[in-house]
């Protein structure tokens, strides 16, 4: 596992130590439990900063709401915090940057899925050696 976080906030060593202790200790940890760490190590922002936050979330989930008949989103983000009608935008450059960004995701998305298949398929493996044994 490395450490490639994709600008994620800056976190005090202290406190990326103690998550990353307490994740590989049980291999697994909540996300209740890294505010708890994060708490506890002074992490915090800016009230109006967290506001901010909130109300563009609350915006990507109302653009993301909007589908047609199909059920496919009609507005987009172009990736740099605008939104798009896709069907009235006759940019090809902006349509190009939004599907390149989707591929990118799904790419992504895919190595993962792929990865937990492993782990899927190493645990059946064990689980017919298992049944095997039992027998």
């Amino acid at each position: 596992m490395t450490g490639n976080y994709h600008g994620a906030p800056a976190i005090p060593p202290a406190a990326e130590r103690e998550i990353l202790d307490r994740l590989f200790a049980n291999m697994e940890i909540s996300g209740d439990e890294i505010a708890a760490i994060l708490k506890k190590h002074h992490v915090s922002c800016d009230e109006e900063m967290l506001q901010d936050r909130y109300r563009r979330q609350i915006g990507q989930r109302l653009m993301a709401s909007l589908r047609d008949d199909s059920g496919e989103r009609e507005v987009m983000s172009n990736g740099k915090g605008r939104y798009i009608v896709l069907e009235c935008c006759r940019d090809r450059r902006q349509l190009a940057g939004i599907r390149r960004r989707i591929q990118n995701q799904m790419q992504g998305l895919n190595a993962s899925a792929g990865k937990v298949q492993s782990r899927i398929s190493v645990l059946d493996r064990l689980i017919a050696c298992l049944k095997g044994g039992i027998r």
